[in-house]
């Protein structure tokens, strides 16, 4: 009798316990939404470029760009190039892209260009770099630049920097001025008298170049005579230089180059014809010292740039 209610009491407790765990599951919280036993990983977004962060560019320092003419001396290499400025021979590097623009161009051209100066490590002269050049305006039959001469002269900019010097080389600014008929860069030191044509040291006039406009017919062989006559009257003997000879200065195109040495000073009687067709005679003198030397150099870097107007 005992057995039975026993067994009883055992289905009992497990209908029990069965109830019991249903009651816990009906009465437990429902899961939020998007809460799951089992969740899943998205895969990453991917950011196309316009929602990416480009990175900074580097800070780089302003160059200034510098406007120049010149006459075109030909191809070093494939990134270098002589241009002959304001009679002197400058080598300058290509920026990239630059090359192409070469094609078409002779020696001898006269080419405009914009360029930058660059600062080299241990060295005391920049590396000159072209960022674009053109052919300038060919000359005319009459040997004058096509256009107008006068508005080619007030076109110029009101100063210029050049880069002289023998060994040491400095840059100076030269301020663009005025003379019976023509106009010229007149460097920082110097002074130019309109009336009489004559550019001046100024710490010391005895160092002068004195500049006569020529005439569009005028005839070589006298200029020579007449400027040997000059030289032969201030004493010491005379020398004619070709310009083979004279590849170091801001004359070397000069058509006539003559030098009258004495025991006081150097005199030099130069024709010169400007890139407008314009021409004249130049006189120089210079006292035997130490000061020659850069007079020399910086009055014919200054006497280069003349032109007509």
């Amino acid at each position: 009798m005992n057995k039975p209610a026993k067994m009883m009491s055992l289905a009992s407790a497990l209908l029990l316990t069965i109830a019991l765990t249903a009651c816990g599951q009906a009465n437990a919280p429902a899961p939020e939404p998007g809460d799951t036993a089992n969740t899943t990983q998205e895969p990453p977004v991917e950011t196309t470029p316009d929602e990416t962060t480009e990175p900074a560019e580097p800070d780089t320092p302003d160059e200034e760009v510098i406007s120049a003419t010149g006459e075109y001396n030909g191809q070093a290499d494939p990134h270098t190039i002589e241009v002959n400025v304001d009679g002197t021979p400058t080598s300058f590097q290509l920026a990239e892209g630059v090359s192409s623009q070469l094609e078409g161009l002779n020696e001898g051209d006269t080419i405009s260009f914009e360029y930058v100066e660059r600062a080299v490590e241990g060295s005391d002269v920049p590396q000159l770099e072209i960022r674009s050049l053109e052919k300038a305006a060919t000359s005319g039959a009459d040997g004058g630049a096509s256009g107008d001469s006068d508005a080619a002269s007030t076109d110029r900019p009101a100063t210029e920097t050049f880069t002289v010097g023998d060994g040491e080389s400095q840059t100076l600014t030269g301020e663009l001025q005025t003379g019976e008929g023509y106009s010229l860069y007149v460097l920082d030191g110097y002074a130019l008298d309109a009336a009489t044509g004559r550019v001046t040291l100024t710490e010391n006039p005895d160092y002068y170049a004195e500049i006569e406009k020529l005439p569009a017919d005028f005839n070589l062989d006298e200029l020579r005579t007449e400027g040997t006559a000059k030289l032969e009257k201030a004493g010491g003997t005379v020398e004619e230089f070709s310009a083979d000879t004279l590849v170091e200065s801001s004359m070397m195109n000069a058509s006539l180059f003559l030098q009258g040495s004495s025991a006081k000073d150097v005199q030099d009687y130069i024709v010169w014809e400007a890139q407008d067709g314009s021409a004249y005679t130049f006189h120089l003198v210079i006292p035997e010292n130490e000061e020659g030397s850069s007079f020399y150099t910086e009055v014919t870097a200054s006497l280069a740039t003349i032109m007509g107007q």
